[in-house]
């Protein structure tokens, strides 16, 4: 008899992404008084989902930060010219800005589901982490959710409401890629730009409706900051402490 083995991840549990989604969020469900089916789920969500979105999403801010670091490099190298000057560009800075948001919010779409598996909710869309999906009084999002259920004050709800500016920022900004002049307007994105004092402010983004222009922001920090608070919340999803009689 013969055996076959296949390589199903690039990344080992050296990376933190890897070892905090799995390893670590394993052990905690084992100890959990949940069925064996419920800690089943959540740990194919944690591995097959949210583990494969956030490294894809920490690989576009490696590539983002080493071309970011090269093109400065490079104008440093080049010859100056009184001319012509040479700006620094990132190639394909808007494609990958797309893609990371992609990805980014269908793993807060995905922690839903894991929340879903612990407390019997039913929530589909990322919005509804912050936004009821319809304006009905019996209708939640799960921040409201998590006020009633647990408490305004308590730990979990303290959490969500924390991630709140995180979320909405991926949930808005990717809306405004795929719908673009829509409800929340479209996504702009700026590259290396030369300013009048001779000197370099590096590439931004936001949000812009019928031609007002929002807050511009640093996308290089935006996205380290969105992938750290991203993962605190799916550790937190399962870390932050509920009653027993909450959970299914």
């Amino acid at each position: 008899m013969s055996f076959t083995q296949s390589k199903i991840a690039d990344r080992g549990t050296a990376n933190p992404i890897v070892s905090r989604l799995t390893l670590q969020i394993f052990s905690i469900l084992d100890q959990c008084n949940l069925p064996q089916q419920t800690r089943d789920g959540i740990k194919l969500i944690y591995m097959d989902s949210l583990r494969k979105k956030l490294l894809r999403c920490w690989e576009i801010v490696e590539h983002y930060r080493t071309a970011f670091s090269k093109e400065l490099e490079a104008y440093k190298q080049r010859p100056k010219n009184t001319m012509i000057v040479a700006i620094p560009h990132v190639i394909g800075l808007e494609e990958e800005c797309h893609n990371f948001l992609y990805e980014a919010k269908n793993f807060i779409r995905d922690t839903l589901r894991a929340f879903n598996l612990l407390y019997g909710t039913g929530f589909v869309e990322a919005s509804e982490f912050y936004r009821a999906k319809k304006p009905k009084k019996e209708n939640q999002s799960l921040i409201s959710f998590a006020e009633s259920k647990f408490g305004p004050n308590d730990a979990k709800t303290e959490l969500f409401k924390q991630m709140f500016p995180t979320v909405e920022r991926v949930v808005n900004y990717r809306n405004a890629v795929e719908h673009p002049e829509g409800f929340v307007g479209s996504l702009k994105i700026r590259n290396f730009r030369l300013d009048p004092n001779g000197k370099f402010t590096e590439p931004g983004w936001w949000l812009e409706k019928d031609g007002n222009k929002g807050s511009e922001s640093s996308i290089r920090a935006d996205l380290r900051g969105i992938i750290e608070n991203l993962l605190i919340l799916a550790e937190e999803m399962i870390h932050a402490p509920a009653r027993s009689e909450d959970l299914l």
